[in-house]
């Protein structure tokens, strides 16, 4: 996928202005997410760094914006791991690891909230159905992205929204750095140096 900027979607100033006043959206959220992943970087630190989806972008992110990506479920984890298999066909059979993360984050926006979809003016079938990944291959920043971008820009620290992978499942990106009152943390993180490996964010 191209790591250069990307066109920027039509809609971002319009989804950034309306995130912008309702500063009620951005509320509090404290759990714990997970994500599958290879084993190619070693520590806590670059599991949370948000550096691989700041590299290669996301469907949440455009290259350039660091993003931290898990679900609320470690089932839901394994399914968005397999989508990019299935969206390309292929079957990754290299050894990936489960890890655990807790978070406790300042302000998120929960696009799972219908109400506040409406008044961005989207809805689950349509960014369900974009092909954001097709749309990065041609050079323009898909919804999603616009999205994720105008929630960053209004300062959130992160987004829940709706799992495109499995039904009623919930995954949760997170902005590092977004505000310096943010905590996420991996569970065990002091083991996954033990390993000897790299875990790839």
């Amino acid at each position: 996928m191209k790591s250069a900027r990307l066109q920027p979607n039509p809609r971002f100033a319009e989804f950034q202005v309306i995130m912008a006043a309702h500063s009620e959206w951005l509320t509090p959220w404290s759990g714990t997410f997970f994500r599958f992943q290879t084993i190619d970087f070693p520590s806590a630190k670059d599991v949370l760094s948000g550096d691989g989806a700041r590299v290669r972008g996301g469907r949440w992110n455009q290259p350039g914006l660091a993003a931290v990506y898990g679900s609320t479920t470690d089932t839901t984890a394994l399914e968005e791991c397999k989508a990019n298999d299935r969206y390309y066909g292929v079957e990754t059979k290299g050894p990936r690891l489960l890890v655990a993360i807790d978070a406790q984050l300042t302000g998120v926006i929960d696009l799972t909230a219908a109400g506040i979809r409406r008044s961005l003016g989207v809805t689950l079938k349509e960014l369900a159905a974009e092909d954001w990944r097709k749309l990065m291959q041609a050079g323009r920043e898909s919804s999603s992205q616009a999205l994720g971008r105008a929630a960053a820009a209004v300062g959130a620290s992160g987004l829940l929204i709706r799992s495109a992978a499995i039904a009623r499942g919930v995954n949760v990106v997170v902005f590092p750095q977004a505000h310096r009152d943010d905590r996420i943390k991996v569970v065990e993180g002091e083991k996954l140096a033990r390993l000897g490996v790299r875990l790839r964010a």
